[in-house]
This record gives C-alpha cells, sequence and structure tokens, in this order.
C-alpha cells in the first residue's frame, strides 16, 4: 500500500510541476485557454484513470494471492484435525507414530510438519478412512477469509483425477462459476484435488483500496484546483500581453497623428511659411491647440482613474449649470469633418436649480458617451441626452442609433482598457479608457452608471447622481 500511494504522488507530482511548461506551450501555439484547460482536465483524468486500473489490476492479483494461501492453509488445517479425529486426540505433533510402526533406528521421530509438506499423511488417514471433509473444510475456510475482512462468495470444489466434482460446497451461484477466480488446485490423495472459486467483486476490490482511493480523490482534487488555478494565470498573462499589443497599437495610431499634426504646425510657424498669412496662422493655431487638447484629456483620463482607483479624493463639487454644460458638448460634438450628427438634448431641470458637483469630471464623463456614440455608430449618428432630477438624484441619459453592445462585451465594457466590440473594429481607435473614466467619475460622486442596449439597435447610458446639500460633505463651495 504505501508503495502504491508511493509512486501515485511522484507521479502526480511529476505530472503537476512540468504542467506549467505544459499549458504554456500550448496557449503559445493555440491561444485559447478553454482548450488548454480542458487537455489539462483530460490528461490528468486519464492519467488518474490508468492508475486506478492498474492498481485496480494490482489489488486483485493480491486478493487471488491471499485466496491460494488461506486454501493452503485450510487444506492444512483441515488434515490436522482429522489426524487427531482418527488418532484419539493426540496432538504431539513432534512425536506422532501410528499403532503399527516401529521407532526408526536412528532413532529419529516422525515429524508432522514434514509429513504435512510429504503427503504423506494425506495417505496415512485415507488408508485409515477418514477421508477429507469437506464442510470441515468450508468452515476454516470461511473463517479465515472473515479474519482479513474478506467477505466473499465461494464455492469449494472436490474433485478426482478426471476433474470431475465428487462433492461441492458454498454459496457462490452458478452463473458466476464461469466469471469467477479459480484458484490453484491442491493434491489431495490419488489424483483427487480441492480448488477454491471465488468471486472477487469490483466492490470488494475498491473495499481493499479505500485508503489509497481517499488519497487519490484529496490528490485529484488538489491538482484540479492548481490546474484552474494556472490557467487562470496564464490567461492573465495572455490578457496582458493582448492588452499591452492593444494599448501599444493604440498608442502608435492615436497619439503619432495628433504628434505628427502638432510637428508639422510649428515646422511651419518656424520656417515662416505663415509670417504674411494671418488666416492661415489661426487656423493652423487652432488646429495644434486642438490636437494639443486631445492629447491633454487622454493623460488627464489616465491620471484621474489612476488617483480614483487608489482612493485618493480629488472631487471637487462646485455649483454647476447643466443646461450651459450641455450646451456646450452639443457645440462641441455636432461639428464633425466624417459624419452627419445630431444632437438633440432635453433638460427638465429649473435653471435656477442649485446643482452641485464636479464640473470638469462630469463634463469630461458626458463628453466621453457622445465621443462613443459618434465613433461606433454609421455615418449619420442621432444622439438624445435628457436630464431630469427625481427624488434628490441627478438623471443624465445618453442615447445613440449606434451599433450597440453585446450581452458578452456588457460585463467588461466599463473595465479600464476594455474596448469590447470595438476592437478591431476599422475606424474605431482609442485606448478603452472612456467607459472606465465614466465609472469611476460616478462612484467618485457616490453615483452609479447603467447601460440598457441591444446588438445594433443602439445604447443607452444613465448616470444616476445624488445631489447632497451644500453643507452635507466637504468639497462643495
Amino acid at each position: 500500500m504505501l508503495s502504491e500511494c508511493y509512486l501515485y504522488v511522484n507521479g502526480m507530482l511529476f505530472f503537476f510541476l512540468n504542467l506549467p511548461k505544459i499549458l504554456t506551450l500550448v496557449v503559445m501555439k493555440i491561444r485559447n485557454i478553454w482548450i488548454v484547460l480542458f487537455l489539462a482536465i483530460a490528461s490528468t483524468l486519464v492519467f488518474q484513470s490508468i492508475w486506478l486500473y492498474n492498481s485496480f489490476k494490482s489489488k486483485r492479483n493480491d486478493i487471488e494471492h491471499i485466496v491460494n494461501i488461506k486454501l493452503k492453509e485450510t487444506v492444512d488445517s483441515e488434515v490436522k484435525l482429522r489426524y487427531k479425529k482418527c488418532f484419539n486426540g493426540e496432538d504431539d505433533d513432534e512425536k506422532i507414530l501410528l499403532s503399527n510402526e516401529k521407532l526408526p533406528e536412528d532413532g529419529h521421530l516422525v515429524n508432522f510438519e514434514e509429513m504435512l509438506e510429504s503427503g504423506i499423511h494425506q495417505q496415512i488417514l485415507i488408508y485409515q478412512g477418514c477421508d477429507l471433509d469437506i464442510i470441515v473444510l468450508d468452515s476454516i475456510f470461511k473463517e479465515k477469509l472473515t479474519k482479513i475482512g474478506f467477505s466473499l462468495n465461494y464455492s469449494l470444489c472436490y474433485k478426482d483425477s478426471t476433474k470431475v466434482i465428487i462433492d461441492q460446497i458454498g454459496n457462490l451461484s452458478q452463473s458466476k462459476i464461469n466469471k469467477a477466480f479459480h484458484s490453484e488446485s491442491l493434491l489431495i490423495v490419488d489424483g483427487k484435488r480441492v480448488q477454491a472459486i471465488v468471486d472477487i467483486s469490483p466492490f470488494t476490490v475498491f473495499k481493499q483500496m479505500i485508503s489509497l482511493l481517499v488519497a487519490s480523490f484529496v490528490m485529484l482534487v488538489v491538482i484540479m484546483f492548481c490546474v484552474f488555478y494556472q490557467a487562470k494565470i496564464i490567461y492573465n498573462q495572455y490578457k496582458l500581453n493582448k492588452l499591452r499589443e492593444d494599448f501599444t497599437n493604440a498608442l502608435t495610431h492615436d497619439m503619432k497623428t495628433p504628434l505628427s499634426t502638432i510637428n508639422t504646425v510649428l515646422s511651419n510657424f518656424r520656417s515662416g511659411l505663415l509670417d504674411n498669412k494671418p488666416d492661415m496662422q489661426e487656423k493652423h493655431g487652432k488646429i495644434a491647440m486642438d490636437q494639443v487638447a486631445s492629447l491633454l484629456l487622454v493623460v488627464e483620463k489616465i491620471l484621474t482613474i489612476a488617483m480614483l482607483e487608489e482612493g485618493k479624493n480629488m472631487i471637487n463639487k462646485t455649483q454647476t449649470n447643466i443646461h450651459a454644460m450641455i450646451k456646450e458638448l452639443e457645440e462641441r460634438f455636432s461639428i464633425s469633418n466624417e459624419k452627419q450628427v445630431s444632437i438633440h438634448s432635453i433638460i427638465d431641470i429649473d435653471k435656477n436649480e442649485t446643482i452641485y458637483i464636479d464640473t470638469t469630471l462630469i463634463k469630461n464623463a458626458i463628453g466621453n458617451l457622445i465621443e462613443n456614440a459618434i465613433k461606433y455608430s454609421g455615418n449619420s449618428v442621432k444622439i438624445n441626452i435628457h436630464c431630469f432630477i427625481l427624488d434628490k438624484k441627478l438623471y443624465i441619459r445618453v442615447e445613440d442609433n449606434g451599433s450597440g453592445i453585446s450581452d458578452k462585451n456588457k460585463e467588461i465594457i466599463f473595465e479600464k482598457f476594455e474596448r469590447g466590440a470595438a476592437t478591431g473594429k476599422k475606424g474605431a481607435k482609442g485606448f478603452g479608457l472612456g467607459l472606465s473614466y465614466v465609472k469611476r467619475v460616478t462612484e467618485a460622486h457616490s453615483g452609479i452608471v447603467t447601460l440598457f442596449s441591444h446588438k445594433g439597435k443602439g445604447s443607452e447610458f444613465s448616470i444616476l447622481l445624488p445631489l447632497p446639500e451644500p453643507d452635507d460633505e466637504y468639497g462643495i463651495t
């Protein structure tokens, strides 16, 4: 049992220690964590099944060997009982002489164990009329099996030299005899033999393996946990590498163009090409400033998200004019050189209503929603903005007619650097920071952001912000 456990543990440890290398190699080739996980689990189960099968066979062979030993011990015990019965209870095994025997000249007495080994005892007992008692044999055999914890169905057969059954006893059904284990045939006398036919069921074998099975199950659970944990680590590594790759691509495409534009404008100013062209100077200057503002906005998003994730309080709530803020966003995003953008806003808020929020952060958050709506819509973009106050909460809804978001992407779209269905979408560039920014800013105001969308039917984002009184919390001026 200890040797089997040792081999099993060594085998599983070898498999587990090499599992990271196997998983990494497979991931590099196929890049599908579910296939990797399936292969790892399948290989573990195959290894476990092979080991259990071999252990089962080994344990069954052990039981068969024990049955052979116990049958021999049973025959020997039965002979002793017959000998005592035939010779009036004589039990001195070292000094057994028959009535018609004489003491050998060399003074050596016949040893009973030697008689058992030589088979002479059987001849003597048959000569004295004491033939094998199969009932006694059955009783002894059953007792010996019971002592070692074996509860087996069996039959004891007493056969002549032509293998014809002289006598038979036991509880084994006739239908199971051909499939049962047939022990060694032990010679009794004149070609007559005794054989045990034992039904060694799988349950009996597994019962003898109970401690090994428990250890195997515990080890399997540990291995499966480690496989899942290892797969999770590798999957996270893969996602991190993919994120790094996407971020690098976005950085290359989205930052190269503004920097190139700024560099071109500065070169034109420096070379003097625009010295006598004030209109062109203003136009190029505005283009450069817009590109700088775009880059600053990206940096501001990253810094804002980082600070909010660290729990730093950077919210500066001030009195805000919602009407003016939404109007400014309408004017900014309605002008598009590539698409026809129509923004319609409904503000069900009194202009004299006092609203305290961080104007810059909330305006940027709404701007992100509008920018995404334009980016992920067709050539004709329609955006509806609805603002209202209900139960001292500010509701800001941004609805578009874009491509919509699938249920799968809804779960990850607010994570940092996640772009969901935008990944690989032609013309849809970005870092995947917009919605993460919206979520962080909203949560920093103790609010929530919700999403209602169907693939191909547009999206509706709702920002819900509680409106505190001026004295309710610090930061309000």
